[in-house]
């Protein structure tokens, strides 16, 4: 079998979504400046990573994760992989300005994605999309949080199965030009 993420418990049960950073203690560093709290401070894994966990003012949580023997996921392609990472947010014009400055990362904004009336933002690493945001509506009962997505090839036997096991479906819908997205309680 392939090794695909790793899972760290937080508060909730949720995925940790971590980037790959070249200095856990830089990015610690710049958190603070953007009143971001240091949920878990720099902590090393001999042979794998030197990780953090990091919570924005809204509440979402995203990881460091400096390799030290494990670059990441093994798998990234196909069925089982990690797909995409977002996040949801209730504000997007500072969530861009936050983590556009955590990670030096550029923005790109598309309404392509028909997600509503704040369209979708890109945060880009280069020329390639490293992940994205949106931005909710309160009665759409969302909360704060980086949302990590696994690609399917049957996303009602995939959501099946997880029900199946003790799961619960969630939000789902037909994302125009991506194709079906869900999330898994």
């Amino acid at each position: 079998s392939s090794e695909v993420v790793g899972m760290r418990r937080a508060d909730t049960h949720r995925w940790l979504a971590c980037v790959r950073v070249d200095s856990v203690e830089t990015i610690i560093s710049r958190a603070q400046t953007l009143e971001m709290t240091v949920v878990t401070p720099a902590v090393e894994m001999p042979g794998v990573a030197r990780t953090a966990m990091l919570r924005d003012h809204e509440g979402a949580f995203i990881g460091l994760w400096k390799p030290r023997g494990v670059e990441g996921t093994a798998l990234e392609t196909g069925p089982g992989s990690f797909w995409w990472v977002e996040l949801a947010t209730a504000a997007m014009g500072p969530a861009q300005h936050r983590y556009a400055s955590l990670f030096d990362w550029g923005i790109a904004h598309t309404m392509k994605f028909e997600n509503g009336s704040h369209g979708y933002t890109l945060f880009k690493v280069g020329e390639r999309s490293a992940g994205g945001a949106f931005q909710f509506e309160p009665e759409w009962g969302v909360t704060p949080a980086w949302q990590v997505y696994f690609q399917h090839t049957n996303f009602d036997a995939s959501v099946g199965r997880a029900c199946a096991l003790g799961g619960q479906q969630g939000f789902w819908r037909d994302a125009p030009n991506a194709g079906r997205i869900g999330v898994l309680l």
